[in-house]
């Protein structure tokens, strides 16, 4: 039976699964279990059932036998299956892989797994602090060893993350709730019945819609702004995908309030990923924010199909400098 290492990537609402044989991608799946399902006791018992019948469903269906686990994101912390202290930033690629903890979980599997840490953010104001887990291992499966300039990238997902790096370390970030509040006005406030019923994958999205959003929370703020599309529905009698886009625009100008402190002239790269609504409303909002030039020209977008390997191109070379560094010592 083949031996083959197992890759975690765990998120607030979905935990994606990768098995790797000799460095080759074996099989992927998800599951719908992650750091929200918390139970009330402490422990999040769900994910931990979830990722034990997953584990097993997947060696079962490939005949293998999984001899290693890597694990990142929310799965690292109070609400995921083993809560894993921040490291503190800055912090470069060998210092996160050196950062990894081992723990075994025995009512999941008798392989040890080993746990990616996220990075915190000091600061002296209190709301200038912040924390990632997850998006950085997606950062460092992005970036090449030969990356030493300033650069920005935007993550869009149940929370929406602007990420600093400076020759080669996570330096600085700031989050937002936007992808969770979107989820909530869209699902448990006024606007269910204004906006379409499928998910946010399949939302189509209108550009003038959006940057009239952008306008209207820039002009009166996210609430007003919120139910200025509902009005706008009644009134002028826009379509749901247009209340949608109009939600978006004002989330994003919500988003850019955080964010706009980043953009550095100094700055050389920018790049977005993630969610593909977020992303989308990020670029229809691009005149209307004061990016500079040359950044917008030196701008790539990774889509939302591609952004899910991110994770698997981190946590595979924290493995292998993990690797060296014992052959090493």
């Amino acid at each position: 039976m083949k031996k083959c290492l197992l890759l975690l990537d765990g998120g607030t609402t979905h935990t994606r699964f990768t098995v790797v044989e000799n460095g080759r991608i074996l099989a992927q799946s998800q599951c719908r279990a992650g750091a929200a399902d918390a139970a009330r006791e402490g422990r999040n018992s769900l994910l931990r059932e979830a990722v034990r019948r997953e584990m097993n469903a997947l060696q079962n269906r490939w005949h293998c036998s999984i001899g290693e686990i890597y694990a990142a994101g929310m799965i690292t912390s109070d609400t995921g299956l083993c809560e894993i202290q921040h490291i503190v930033a800055p912090a470069d690629l060998p210092r996160l892989a050196a950062g990894v903890q081992v723990r075994t979980i025995p009512e999941i599997s008798d392989v040890p797994f080993c746990f990616v840490p996220g990075i915190r953010f000091e600061a002296d104001d209190p709301d200038g602090a912040d924390m990632l887990r997850g998006e950085e291992v997606e950062v460092f499966g992005m970036l090449a060893p030969e990356d030493g300039e300033k650069q920005l990238f935007i993550h869009f997902g149940s929370h929406n993350k602007i990420i600093c790096v400076e020759d080669g370390s996570i330096t600085r970030a700031a989050t937002t709730l936007s992808g969770e509040l979107l989820w909530a006005v869209c699902n448990h406030t006024i606007l269910k019945s204004s906006v379409p019923p499928s998910g946010p994958v399949c939302w189509k999205t209108d550009t003038a819609s959006i940057q009239q959003g952008f306008r209207t929370a820039e002009q009166y703020g996210l609430s007003r702004a919120l139910f200025c599309a509902r009005v706008r529905q009644k009134t002028d009698g826009i379509t749901q995908q247009q209340v949608l886009s109009q939600v978006l625009g004002a989330l994003t100008c919500a988003d850019w309030q955080v964010f706009r402190r980043f953009f550095a002239p100094e700055c050389k790269k920018l790049v977005l990923y993630g969610r593909q609504a977020f992303t989308d409303a990020f670029l229809s909002c691009l005149p209307l924010m004061e990016i500079p030039r040359g950044l917008q020209q030196n701008l790539r977008v990774i889509r939302y199909e591609e952004s899910g390997g991110l994770s698997v191109s981190g946590l595979l070379k924290i493995r292998r400098l993990r690797g060296a560094a014992a052959r090493n010592c």
